[in-house]
């Protein structure tokens, strides 16, 4: 079979990470393409290129930013070149291929994952008919990450044919520098006995909800709790209001391209977010047995039991997240590491995600 996956770039987010994940594992025996549009040697946009499987067939693109009504005709020169059983779009992208569905629909099947709550993912009204109108039709098939993010979809839409097939994750175990991860952190600890959280996720308000998060750790340390908060993540280094707000116990670390072993460090994984899909990190939270806490959005609510697989919080409120990370600070020894893991391998696994997304592509078109 050979697929074609597109997306607009390889900066360190959640999709991206998905992306190259899914790529990797549909290559071991199919012939599959990564195109993305923006050059990656500019700034961080081609971040994990170097992850790219070799026997994934790579192509940068090179476009700049900006809706470009001609790339309709690029991809569709691409598709009548390559001659793709299937394409699957990320992140909007659907919208350049509007042309080439309707032509090509009978011989290539498209995929659309809808990474984020369907109106998040949409522009304008115009974009919000012309999807309907595709994804009503089956020219492109949408396929939700999450329970939550498949009611978002029939309630923005109106519509209610949509696959979900949960995100996956390439279990990695800790890294080389995992032994330096402890160190660093052990420095940043006031105690050996302070509890380690951390927040793996771009900056982005208000979607991650990151003003909240480093009020609710500073509530935390007023009220004398034995804590710190490790921010890893693009983008921080622009957030001077958050930074100037964030008490000494906040430590802000950048990019990190080994997260896994500051999840295997820390006790706990936050995510504050007012709305999500399929959180990439919290699938590698539970993959290192880190116990998440996270606001009620997106797979968050479709995958954590309070006490049993993490801890949510009742609403968005910063008060209700500080009354979970409370909770969890007081029942944290009744979740086992080792069930976390088992949980990601019997659920997350891209192994799993890959054989679903694989039965997606060989169903006979209708």
């Amino acid at each position: 079979m050979k697929i074609l996956h597109f997306i607009y770039s390889l900066v360190p987010g959640g999709a991206e990470r998905f992306v190259i994940d899914l790529t990797n594992e549909l290559a071991e025996n199919n012939d599959t393409f990564l195109y993305t549009l923006r050059d990656d040697k500019i700034g961080v946009q081609g971040f994990y290129v170097p992850a790219i499987s070799t026997k994934v067939v790579y192509r940068n693109l090179k476009i700049s930013e900006g809706f470009k009504p001609w790339l309709a005709w690029t991809f569709y020169r691409i598709l009548k070149r390559e001659k793709p059983d299937v394409v699957h779009c990320h992140l909007n992208l659907v919208n350049y291929f509007f042309l080439s569905s309707l032509i090509l629909h009978k011989k290539v099947r498209f995929i659309y994952t809808v990474h984020n709550s369907a109106g998040t993912e949409v522009l304008s009204a115009i974009e919000k008919a012309l999807m309907k109108f595709f994804f009503k039709y089956r020219f492109f098939i949408p396929v939700a990450i999450s329970d939550e993010t498949k009611e978002s979809y029939k309630s923005f839409y109106k519509l209610n044919e949509v696959d979900v097939i949960y995100n996956g994750r390439k279990f990695e175990d800790k890294s080389i520098c995992y032994n330096e991860v402890l160190d660093e952190i052990s420095r940043l600890k006031p105690t050996k006995d302070t509890l380690t959280f951390c927040h793996v996720a771009r900056y982005d308000e208000p979607q991650k909800n990151q003003k909240m998060l480093v009020s609710v750790f500073n509530r935390l340390k007023e009220e004398g709790y034995d804590v710190i908060l490790l921010i890893i993540g693009e983008g921080f280094e622009k957030a001077t209001e958050l930074r100037a707000i964030a008490y000494k116990h906040i430590h802000f670390l950048g990019i990190k391209s080994n997260v896994n072993d500051y999840l295997f460090s820390s006790d706990a994984f936050c995510l504050s977010s007012n709305f999500e899909g399929m959180p990439i990190s919290l699938i590698e939270a539970f993959g290192c047995g880190c116990t998440p806490v996270c606001t009620p959005v997106g797979g968050s609510v479709n995958t954590i039991i309070n006490g049993v697989t993490g801890f949510l919080s009742k609403s968005v409120s910063e008060d209700d997240y500080l009354e979970v990370v409370k909770q969890f600070i007081k029942d944290r020894k009744s979740i086992n590491k080792n069930d976390l893991r088992r949980y990601y391998q019997e659920n997350f696994s891209i192994e799993k995600c890959a054989g679903l997304y694989l039965n997606l592509y060989c169903q006979k078109k209708s």
